[in-house]
């Protein structure tokens, strides 16, 4: 139901938000684009008929079936790179095989089946690399160093938990390079051309790949969706079918203007016409995360400045909000005024 919307999502380009990285997700829309997913069915709640609506559920879920098999062979590769015999690198691989925790989990549209796979290719590679050891800088030294970076990013890219491959493999180089500190056969420049190979392959090909992934989420996703209210202003602009406008930098009284909380982005100063039950009773001030009529307030002056503007000889002109000028907010719905007091909150 989760990331199977989310698929749908991605094939409507329609923007939302998601606390996992975009690269499981892309495979299962990519997946059901091929399976001839349309994108219409929801995936609302549990229990829905995706049979009668000809959802290709079948199709979506045999990609994670797949990965979940494949690491049955990429287990013996990894086994026999470590040295092992091949009735280990077989009994390991039948292990795996009959593993019904990944049995399950790879039947299912889920970005875990996508995870494991990434991080069991990651630690193959690593292995491969090894054992080109006594021919370092070769092609295939070269090629299985990039590729366990490359599979390191594509881990992170579907969840965070590939952080624990990241610091894995970075505990391992550590060791890696600090053994080779040790080794009297290696010069200064070998070891550096050693330390450097692996932070540009370990640290910046892992980066440059997340960030690749997060490129094309966000090329993709270019139509408004139910995730605008998650990202800036500025951000929601770029979006096809939003147009917020832009807030000009100079301020006036009697300006409408939305306030949003900046140290957490996590919504607009909002007000409705419900009073508190207890503490001051009176209008509720609340933070609200969604753009909404009941966010906009009229900044005003203070009662003295009110008196002299309309005393003054251009009572009628718009007159600049400057900084350090004391202003009160009046709730553009409401017309209350935003008070501060001593009173707790419920």
């Amino acid at each position: 139901v989760h990331f199977g919307k989310f698929a749908g999502k991605y094939l409507n380009r329609t923007y939302f938000f998601d606390v996992h990285p975009p690269l499981a997700k892309m495979m299962f829309a990519a997946t059901g684009k091929l399976a001839g997913y349309d994108g219409v069915f929801d995936f609302k709640s549990i229990g829905l008929d995706y049979v009668s609506a000809n959802v290709p559920y079948i199709g979506m879920r045999l990609m994670p079936a797949l990965l979940g098999l494949s690491m049955v062979p990429i287990t013996y590769v990894t086994l026999a790179a470590l040295g092992h015999a091949a009735d280990a690198c077989a009994l390991g691989a039948l292990l795996v095989c009959f593993e019904n925790a990944l049995l399950t989990q790879s039947r299912l549209i889920l970005l875990d089946a996508s995870l494991i796979f990434f991080t069991g290719l990651t630690v193959m590679f690593w292995a491969l690399f090894f054992t080109e050891s006594h021919r370092p800088f070769g092609n295939r030294w070269w090629g299985y160093l990039l590729l366990t970076g490359v599979n390191l990013g594509n881990a992170l890219s579907c969840k965070w938990v590939g952080l624990f491959l990241i610091a894995t493999i970075g505990v391992w180089t550590l060791k890696d390079l600090w053994d080779k500190l040790g080794d009297l056969s290696i010069t200064p420049a070998q070891y550096f051309r050693h330390f450097m190979a692996r932070a540009v392959a370990l640290i910046v090909v892992p980066l440059v790949v997340y960030l690749f992934w997060f490129q094309v989420h966000f090329t993709v996703l270019n139509k408004s969706g139910d995730g605008n209210a998650f990202m800036s202003p500025e951000f929601q602009n770029t979006l096809d079918g939003v147009n917020l406008g832009h807030t000009p930098r100079d301020v006036y009284y009697g300006s409408r203007v939305r306030i949003r909380h900046d140290a957490t982005n996590a919504g607009y100063l909002h007000s409705h016409l419900s009073n508190y039950e207890t503490g001051s009773k009176q209008q509720q001030i609340t933070l609200y995360g969604f753009r909404d009529d009941n966010n906009y307030w009229i900044l005003t002056r203070t009662e003295d400045d009110e008196e002299a503007y309309q005393n003054s000889t251009t009572p009628h002109e718009l007159q600049q909000i400057k900084d350090g000028d004391i202003v009160r907010l009046m709730h553009w719905r409401t017309h209350r005024r935003l008070h501060s007091h001593n009173e707790r909150p419920p």
